[in-house]
């Protein structure tokens, strides 16, 4: 797996990210999804490779190396802290995707910085939680996670923190035990990767206080709507995906001004696994 590379921001705080693939190709900024960090597209370094991508990945508030900062949003972590790392890197136009939480970033991305996003893609996202009925639609273990973290975040935390240390000590009874949440797709593909699996955990919980705070901006209200987006955006969803309603993908199309949508009748949550490559290309293919 990638090491950490880290920058200093503008307010003191560090930021840190990852690089996959080609160094010297495209740029596909990922937004890593909820209970994983940046290490969550590791997966698919040789295929970024092989198609001439780099993918920068960063870390946000209080996950792995980066600082925390207490109620952050979605919309102003795009904003600010991405803005500060293009400009870092010198990144001028880029693509964004996003899994599961983190397509709310890539979106998030694409509505404040049009100009630079080129296009975006959303792999088994979700839609804004601050709506009930659509918070009362999301999985019973997120549901649960972001109340905690919400109004008892020092319970919150001891779960974070029980996480790392169980991730840490035994990658393969850390993938059982999420495995049990999972449809025996989404299982398979975590039991057979659970060394990669334990590594994202680890890494997004080694602040707790930081997973906490990101479980609340998670359903927090974005800022924005999805009529607002310009830029093009792909959304990629699996039809038996337990943890995200497939039923999301189709009300995120019809809201969005310009978006294709990919659908994969048999597979699950974890196709950011299975079709990353298929993501990755369809970034970066000509228009």
């Amino acid at each position: 797996m990638s090491v950490a590379e880290e920058i200093t921001l503008a307010d003191g705080r560090t930021m840190a990210y990852y690089r996959f693939g080609d160094a010297a190709g495209e740029v596909v900024l990922n937004c890593h999804g909820g209970l994983v960090s940046g290490l969550d597209v590791g997966l698919s370094d040789a295929a970024a490779q092989a198609s001439g991508i780099s993918i920068i990945s960063p870390n946000r508030p209080g996950i792995g190396r980066s600082s925390r900062k207490a109620g952050h949003g979605i919309l102003s972590w795009a904003q600010t802290d991405l803005v500060e790392l293009i400009d870092r890197l010198e990144i001028e136009r880029f693509t964004v995707m996003g899994w599961s939480e983190g397509g709310q970033y890539a979106l998030a991305a694409a509505y404040a910085l049009p100009s630079r996003v080129e296009r975006a893609a959303v792999i088994a996202g979700a839609l804004p939680l601050d709506d009930p009925q659509i918070f009362g639609e999301l999985n019973a273990t997120d549901r649960r996670l972001s109340s905690l973290s919400r109004r008892l975040p020092l319970l919150a935390r001891g779960y974070f923190v029980t996480s790392r240390m169980l991730a840490g000590a035994s990658p393969r009874v850390v993938a059982r035990v999420a495995a049990r949440t999972m449809t025996r797709v989404d299982a398979e593909i975590v039991e057979e990767n659970h060394e990669w699996f334990a590594q994202c955990v680890v890494d997004a919980a080694l602040d707790a206080a930081g997973a906490v705070d990101e479980y609340a901006a998670f359903v927090a209200p974005w800022g924005f709507e999805l009529e607002q987006i310009s830029v093009p955006v792909d959304i990629y969803q699996g039809g038996v995906d337990n943890l995200v309603p497939p039923s999301w993908a189709r009300t995120m199309l019809s809201r969005l001004p310009s978006a294709t949508l990919h659908e994969y009748p048999d597979e699950g949550h974890f196709i950011a696994v299975t079709r990353r490559p298929e993501v990755l290309r369809g970034l970066v293919a000509p228009v």
